[in-house]
């Protein structure tokens, strides 16, 4: 691809006699190689602008930044909000590769992964093969990569998308991508709202900044695209009024309403029942809780937009195997059941509870949680206090210390603590806290661990192990004469 042909693209005026062929695009100056073009762009943690001459160094053809002027020699074009131009070229770059399938769009605090999960499912049993992208893995041609971001950044995300023979991508799309303007360049043809709670406040700073933002993914629907929200909770409302005015999208709700065109009732331990204007159905509940049910009404009606009919799913259904730690079950030899699930914010944590708590019953129930450094403060005490409320026993530790020290972050764990009778347990090492758990909890009890899920440990702890089901593997292996 020729500069001026880029450059036009992105609308940036050019006066110049070369034309040299862009091999690639980078916003990271050690990525780039002979021929690329560079993107400065100025974040939080670094100014790309810093970085132009070791760019130039690298091979780059040409730069484009927000600076009017800069120092050094080599090809140098001013523009604005370097960050969507960055998605636009790599789009354009490798020929708006969103165009070759058909494209879903998934936000919402809690159960983006649950439901793309669910969704892929539908469409793979179908016969329509299906690319993931999200915060588990992306899946591409029926490959796993793995992934570090749930929505890429934006060379990596259109890469992928060219990559991919799949003829449907579903995607996480995270307030974080969208604020950063990574998806910029794709046009979806549905997109899916599932909630809104507390989080990232650290990030947007108020909850109206941060529904703002959500709803972005909105204005990438195509004309006559279709938008299914969830209509439980103020802002799945406020944004079914908002959207409703815009014909030209197929608006579709989900929730707990007979207004709603795809409403829930009677939702059982292993099934629900799903109206759909003359359909009633009973639908399997692959993951327990109300919360999984109104994630599987997303999904559903995603794929009825699709053409897979609602009977079908339900067909599908019941051959789902489940998500990497997402309410991931594991017995122990002594009968206590354990979940780990990577509930994170107060909403979460207060429905995966409920959902253990009715799989506990009268048993004795166990929590184990903690926190990661240098983000949002505000949420710490009430998920406490929602733990408090649901376990028998609450036990505190940490979770990535993002350049925090531990002790500083056990400090405003203990602050976060609620006055109450019943005080939790607050141990620093996370191996140890789980091991705690499994050895005090009375055999046939129910021990669910949160926060992290399928993730691995970033940090070093006492036992030797990567993650938490790693942990409880450990600890069920080494403990298995005394737990028979």
């Amino acid at each position: 691809m020729k500069l001026k042909a880029l450059l036009s693209h992105l609308h940036i005026p050019a006066t110049i006699e070369d034309d040299p062929v862009i091999t690639g695009i980078a916003s990271h100056s050690k990525k780039v190689k002979p021929g690329y073009l560079f993107f400065a762009i100025s974040g939080v943690e670094a100014d790309g602008h810093q970085y132009i001459q070791e760019a130039f160094e690298n091979g780059a053809a040409a730069v484009i930044g927000e600076y009017q002027k800069i120092s050094g020699k080599g090809l140098y074009f001013y523009a604005e909000d370097t960050k969507r131009l960055l998605s636009l070229a790599a789009s354009y770059f490798y020929d708006e590769p969103y165009k070759k399938h058909k494209m879903t769009g998934i936000t919402g605090t809690n159960g983006k992964t649950t439901t793309s999960f669910l969704l892929q499912h539908l469409l793979v049993s179908h016969g329509v093969s299906t690319a993931l992208f999200g915060t588990v893995h992306h899946y591409i041609n029926s490959n796993i990569v793995k992934s570090s971001h749930t929505t890429p950044d934006p060379v990596t995300l259109q890469h992928l998308l060219n990559e991919s023979d799949d003829q449907a991508v579903v995607m996480e799309v995270s307030s974080h991508g969208l604020e950063q303007k990574r998806i910029e360049g794709i046009t979806y043809d549905q997109a899916i709202f599932l909630n809104l709670t507390h989080d990232h406040l650290d990030y947007h700073g108020t909850m109206e900044s941060y529904y703002l933002c959500k709803a972005k993914l909105f204005s990438y629907l195509k004309n006559k695209g279709t938008a299914i929200i969830c209509s439980e909770g103020t802002y799945g409302k406020r944004l079914r009024e908002e959207l409703s005015r815009d014909n030209n999208l197929q608006v579709w709700t989900y929730g707990k309403r007979k207004s709603d065109h795809f409403y829930i009732e009677d939702v059982g331990k292993e099934s629900f029942n799903l109206i759909h204007e003359t359909l009633h159905v009973t639908v399997p509940l692959p993951l327990p809780g109300e919360y999984n049910a109104l994630n599987t009404t997303a999904a559903i009606a995603a794929a009825l937009d699709y053409g897979i009919p609602i009977k079908s799913s339900i067909e599908y259904l019941k051959t789902f195997e489940g998500i990497p730690g997402r309410f991931e079950e594991l017995t122990l030899y002594n009968g206590t059941e354990v979940i780990i699930d990577y509930a994170h914010t107060p909403d979460g944590v207060l429905q995966v509870l409920e959902a253990a708590s009715k799989k506990a019953g009268n048993r004795p129930l166990y929590h184990v949680f903690g926190f990661r450094g240098n983000r949002d403060l505000t949420k710490r005490q009430e998920m406490i206090g929602i733990s408090l409320e649901y376990s028998t026993k609450t036990v505190l530790t940490v979770d990535d210390l993002n350049g925090v020290d531990r002790d500083q972050l056990v400090l405003e764990t203990k602050e976060a603590i609620p006055k109450t009778s019943q005080m939790p347990i607050v141990i620093a090492d996370r191996t140890e806290a789980i091991i705690l758990a499994l050895k005090e909890a009375p055999p046939n009890s129910v021990i669910i661990i949160t926060g992290k899920g399928p993730e691995k440990y970033k940090e070093s702890y006492h036992h030797p192990s990567d993650s938490d089901l790693a942990t409880v593997e450990l600890f069920q292996s080494q403990n298995k004469a005394a737990l028979l």
